[in-house]
Formats: C-alpha cells, sequence, structure tokens
C-alpha cells in the first residue's frame, strides 16, 4: 500500500479527531466543515482527477448563487436546477456512451433468437 493510499484511509479518522477538539473549543458548526476533506483528498494527493463535466457545472452554480447573492430566496427554490441533470443527460450523450452502445447493437445478430 503506497503512501498516497494510506493518507485517504486515515482522513476520515483525523477529520472526526479535529472535529471532536474544534467542538470541545465551541466551534462544531463551523468546524463540521472539516469532514468536506474527506471526499477532497483523493484529489488532492492525486490518486483522482476531477472531471469537469455538467453535474459538477451546476453543483458550482448553486454554491456560488447560495453564497454571493443578497436574493432571499437564493438557497430554497435554488435547488430547482439540479432537475436540470437528468433533461441534459437525456438529451445529451456523451460520445464514450454512444460508441459503447453502437458496440452493443453490432454485437447481436438476427440469428439470435430466444
Amino acid at each position: 500500500m503506497n503512501v498516497k493510499k494510506k493518507i485517504v484511509d486515515i482522513t476520515p479518522f483525523v477529520c472526526a479527531i479535529v472535529f471532536i477538539i474544534l467542538a470541545y473549543f465551541g466551534y462544531a458548526h463551523p468546524g463540521w466543515m472539516v469532514f468536506l476533506l474527506i471526499p477532497i483528498v483523493p484529489f488532492l494527493v492525486g490518486i483522482k482527477r476531477i472531471r469537469f463535466n455538467y453535474a459538477f457545472l451546476v453543483a458550482v452554480i448553486y454554491v456560488l448563487i447560495g453564497f454571493f447573492t443578497d436574493w432571499s430566496w437564493r438557497w430554497h427554490p435554488g435547488w430547482i436546477i439540479f432537475l436540470t441533470i437528468p433533461i441534459y443527460n437525456i438529451l445529451v450523450t456523451p460520445k464514450n456512451e454512444k460508441s459503447s452502445l453502437d458496440n452493443k447493437e453490432n454485437n447481436y445478430s438476427k440469428d439470435d433468437s430466444f
């Protein structure tokens, strides 16, 4: 097991300890954000790569609208933009999925019957 994998594996334990320490000193509310390191650490150490896709873009837009606008309704109806993700995925098929679909169709011959 390499060092990067060990760092990723120990991250939840370290986050829990840091959160307990922060909660002890009265910082439990902002302290929960240390748990966001758990999904982020594999990207930071280089085990995984960030894939920029439509779902990621929608999540970023949602957070930006929530934090940086003065709209009083910013978080509640903002979740509606997440409904565009399945619509986008239905209308736009990625290139790699198109080729795999074509291969599946070509693998079936007319002689195959049940």
